[in-house]
């Protein structure tokens, strides 16, 4: 007996029996193969399957990351407008626009006041302050503290809400400040 294989038969189709198997894949071409990583071009203009998938995602990617720009900078303006309008529409609410005492400026965001001292002969009115302040929704400890301030305590702060209220008092000059809206980010 020899060790040499036998021929297939020509007329069945198929090996003999001792022909051994085509050689299995190795780990590297399966991953390959899967991955599509080092699978060249199938025949002349033809990509790799992985370029398709890729280039979609990328796209995807620009687009969606435009979108939630374009989105967040429509809220942004929003929120810059409804928060301009706070101070506006609080002066308006206490029938002071155009009063030289209680000025809305910076494009809605500071409210400069200026309130009558006893040295003064002009200057707004404390009920005045009062009623902006109401209208925009002091709480109850900002107007306390800004009733229990005196000339000896210097410049005083507070917040809220988003809104700031920096102030002095002297009896002489009564009381001024400044409230800001935070500008919205």
């Amino acid at each position: 007996m020899t060790d040499q294989p036998t021929p297939p038969v020509p007329d069945s189709g198929e090996p003999a029996a001792d022909v051994p198997p085509p050689p299995s894949p190795t780990d590297a071409q399966v991953w390959a193969a899967s991955t599509g990583e080092g699978s060249p071009a199938v025949g002349p203009g033809k990509r790799p399957t992985w370029v398709l998938p890729v280039v979609t995602g990328v796209i995807g990617l620009v687009v969606g990351a435009g979108g939630m720009a374009a989105i967040g900078a429509g809220q942004a303006a929003a929120a810059r407008t409804a928060q301009s309008a706070v101070l506006t529409d609080a002066v308006e609410t206490c029938d002071l626009a155009g009063d030289p005492w209680f000025v809305v400026a910076d494009e809605g965001s500071t409210l400069t006041f200026d309130n009558k001292g006893e040295d003064q002969l002009t200057g707004g009115a404390l009920e005045d302050l009062v009623c902006v302040l109401d209208a925009l929704e002091a709480p109850s400890s900002v107007l306390s503290h800004m009733g229990q301030t005196t000339s000896m305590d210097g410049r005083q702060e507070e917040s809220w809400d988003g809104i700031t209220v920096a102030w002095s008092y002297h009896p002489d000059r009564g009381m001024d400040g400044v409230v800001t809206v935070e500008a919205a980010l």
